[in-house]
């Protein structure tokens, strides 16, 4: 009968082994990498997929143009960042099914041999197993807790999109508001240029000093360093916007940035946004939008979770050993228990760590909503300083073009000459510099209300990845 077990256990041990996964070794190969980077753009054939899958219609792909819908996907599909955040929550995923899994069992078989003249046998036949219970539910309260971590990890992967979102934007209105600035600073080195020429020859006609063409030189220099300053600044924004999305600033170029629409829209979405909006609106949508307020939630779940985790770990898990050995032609059976006892104080004191860091995590989740309030009646105040300052820009900028067009009319009928008009212009110049700075500056209200509410609000209909 003894000899009858010994196939039993040569199969248990030759089917688990049959379960055993190969190691499969998978190198990082830097060209590859190099290549697919330099490859990545609008043309990609899994990317129009992506999009068709977005409601894209084919016929629209690839872009034309660079515009803010564009813009979110190719990020969404392309920037390394959010992949990572991806394979990360991914793997959080995989403790759901290792934390509902049970205690692993052990099997053995004994096999040996006595030195003895006895003539019962020289032969000792041995097996058993043991098993693991644990008590208090430890096995539910892992896969909770697991279950908890797993969402937290796919806030985090949210939040990881939604922070490059705003990064994207925050790169966009810096790279677009530059580009302006660098237009108004051509026109004014255009203008500075044609003045300095004309006191040129009022210098060689002798009716101008040479104080009066230093003077004119020195501010056609300055303007000319603050255009190379900004077209340099513009080189790296429009790199720094590239690597945003996640092409290749070469594959960026490949198509124009609609700028004069996307500052459009920016400026109208911002205004309509939260000009009409009451202070207990914003509040309710950032209470129930904000993804770090979710976040700080999860925590707290994870920190109960753990408590519960704790608490049950009072209760010692019990290890079963049942064993049956034959020797010398006796049928032995035998049943093992072990368990680790655990102290009063150890349990105490960890219970009472656990309890700590939940009533820490509470803390936190109090401190960001009262944060979040506040910053919503920063944000209404900010919105009507910038809109008030829109507000007088636009009837500066329309004094400006009268007085314009007033001047042109009095040079075109020989009442100033050219000198004297261009300096006006060069003078009006300010009023459209700052024009430019007040529709940015109420843009990225607009962005901070993004930021504070965690609403999209610029692109409403494009939802975070794994968003429902």
């Amino acid at each position: 009968m003894h000899m009858s077990m010994l196939p039993y256990l040569i199969i248990v041990f030759v089917l688990s082994s049959c379960s055993y996964i190969p190691f499969n070794k998978k190198d990082i190969e830097t060209q590859k990498i190099i290549e697919v980077i330099k490859e990545s753009g609008i043309h990609n054939k899994e990317f129009s997929e992506f999009l068709i899958a977005q409601d894209f219609d084919k016929t629209e792909l690839p872009f034309k143009v660079w515009d803010l819908k564009g813009l979110v996907y190719t990020q969404q599909f392309f920037n390394p960042q959010i992949k990572t955040a991806k394979i990360q929550w991914q793997m959080a995923k995989t403790n759901e099914a290792i934390a509902i899994l049970y205690p692993p069992t052990s099997i053995g078989l004994k096999v040996g041999r006595e030195t003895t003249n006895k003539e019962l046998t020289q032969k000792i036949f041995g097996g058993g197993f043991s098993f693991t219970f644990e008590p208090a539910d430890k096995r539910l309260i892992r896969h909770e807790l697991s279950l908890n971590q797993s969402q937290l990890a796919l806030i985090n992967f949210q939040l990881t999109n939604w922070e490059l979102r705003l990064d994207l934007f925050t790169k966009l209105f810096d790279f677009i508001e530059n580009q302006e600035f660098i237009k108004l600073s051509k026109v004014e080195l255009r203008l500075k240029q044609s003045v300095m020429n004309m006191m040129k020859k009022r210098l060689e006609a002798g009716v101008a000093s040479q104080i009066d063409l230093d003077r004119k030189t020195i501010e056609l220099n300055a303007i000319n360093q603050q255009l190379l300053q900004l077209q340099m600044n513009q080189s790296i924004m429009r790199n720094q916007l590239a690597s945003s999305i996640g092409l290749s600033t070469e594959k960026f170029n490949l198509i124009p940035l609609d700028s004069k629409k996307i500052t459009s829209i920016l400026d109208d979405i911002t205004i309509l946004y939260l000009e009409d909006k009451k202070l207990l609106e914003l509040q309710e949508i950032s209470l129930t939008k904000r993804l770090d307020l979710r976040k700080a939630l999860s925590n707290y779940a994870i920190a109960e979770a753990q408590l519960k985790l704790e608490v049950a770990d009072q209760y010692p898990d019990y290890t079963f050993s049942p064993a049956y050995a034959y020797e010398f032609g006796t049928r032995l059976w035998t049943l093992g228990i072990d368990s680790i006892i655990k102290s009063g104080d150890r349990n105490k004191a960890f219970i009472n760590k656990a309890e700590k860091f939940r009533d820490l995590e509470a803390s936190k989740v109090t401190s960001l909503q009262l944060s979040t309030i506040n910053a919503i009646e920063e944000l209404q105040l900010n919105f009507s300083n910038k809109f008030e300052d829109l507000k007088y820009s636009n009837q500066m900028v329309t004094t400006k073009n009268r007085l314009e067009s007033q001047l042109a009319a009095r040079f075109k009928k020989g009442l100033i000459n050219r000198m004297e008009f261009e300096n006006e212009k060069i003078s009006l110049i300010d009023i459209s510099k700052n024009h430019h700075k007040a529709i940015y500056n109420l843009i990225r209200i607009g962005l901070l209300a993004e930021s504070v509410l965690q609403e999209p609000m610029f692109t409403p209909n494009i939802k975070l990845l794994n968003e429902k």
